[in-house]
């Protein structure tokens, strides 16, 4: 099934600083500021930018705390010891993978045995369903800004002597970037709603320093675009849409452990059907933020987690 394209989201974006953002370079400095900005050559100079990276880090971190808010099994631990009950799926999959020799992990059982934010964002094991793209400055540049900062005395809560540093942020700036959820199941693209709507509002912070005060991001959604490949199934059907999770496009969805009715009929909202002349193939309907049907794919991911089996890897995540 990964090896085929089904369906795919797509997310196109603005982020906009609110406050002071720090993405450190990573890189030793010989001289100037203690941590830089990481920047690439762009435009004839070296520009400021946001890894995709960085920002996937962030919306898998924030999505691990709501998925563990409705269910603490929902989320494994990836940076969690040999005896953490909920040790990473990697980890856990490694040691399955020993102990059952005799047993090949394919491709359908990893899925099935993974959490549900591993199946999203990925392990070891599996290539994650959501891909990031580089933030580039749109417009005018961010100002640079150099800030001093001190090390804090665990004894005496003053400032510790000699540990002086000096920090490079940005303040201001518009970052154009896009997110792709590739062979999504509907429950996948209702948890990435909530995590979208929270950077909208402002909820969600990025970067380095953020109990400095730093990293406030707000996002703008500018559209929403669904793909989907083939034309088993229409998208659009009289007055209705046809949202369809892998799941339903996909005839060995259930070794999987995917819900092969993962689809919801709704009225037709505020869409903009694309026409190519490849719509036999490739059928693309467009949205708005507000236009999209988040109340359906919202309530599919609140089920799925409230309803989750068992743990599969629960005796693989500790003591070994």
């Amino acid at each position: 099934m990964f090896k085929r394209l089904l369906n795919e989201c797509v997310i196109d974006l603005t982020l906009r600083p609110e406050g002071a953002l720090l993405i450190k370079s990573g890189l030793a400095q010989m001289s100037g500021v203690d941590m830089a900005w990481v920047k690439v050559p762009r435009n004839g100079g070296w520009e400021v930018y946001l890894p995709g990276s960085s920002l996937k880090g962030t919306i898998r971190s924030h999505a691990e705390r709501i998925a563990r808010t409705l269910n603490e099994s929902a989320a494994c631990n990836p940076l969690g010891g040999r005896r953490d009950k909920l040790r990473s799926c990697g980890s856990a999959l490694d040691v399955m993978n020993r102990d059952k020799k005799e047993t090949e992990l394919t491709t359908p059982l990893v899925y099935q045995h993974s959490c549900p934010i591993c199946r999203l964002f990925g392990n070891t094991w599996i290539m994650g369903r959501l891909a990031t793209e580089d933030a580039y400055v749109m417009g005018d540049a961010p100002a640079l800004q150099h800030r001093d900062g001190v090390g804090i005395d665990r004894f005496t809560g003053g400032a510790s002597r000699g540990a002086k540093f000096e920090l490079e942020v940005i303040t201001g700036g518009e970052f154009k970037t896009a997110l792709h959820l590739q062979n999504f199941e509907l429950w996948q693209l209702g948890l990435l709603g909530f995590v979208l709507q929270d950077l909208r509002e402002g909820l969600v912070r990025m970067g380095s320093g953020k109990s400095r005060g730093l990293g406030k991001v707000v996002a703008q959604i500018d559209k929403i675009t669904l793909h989907y490949i083939g034309a088993r199934k229409k998208m659009l059907e009289d007055d209705h849409l046809n949202l369809m999770g892998v799941g339903a496009l996909f005839e060995q969805a259930k070794d999987y452990g995917m819900a092969s009715d993962d689809q919801v009929r709704l009225e037709k909202a505020a869409a903009v059907k694309e026409e190519s002349a490849f719509s036999e193939l490739r059928q693309t309907v467009s949205f708005s933020f507000d236009a999209f049907p988040w109340q359906a794919v919202a309530a599919k991911w609140v089920n799925y987690v409230q309803t989750l089996p068992s743990d599969p890897l629960k005796q693989y995540r500790s003591g070994r």
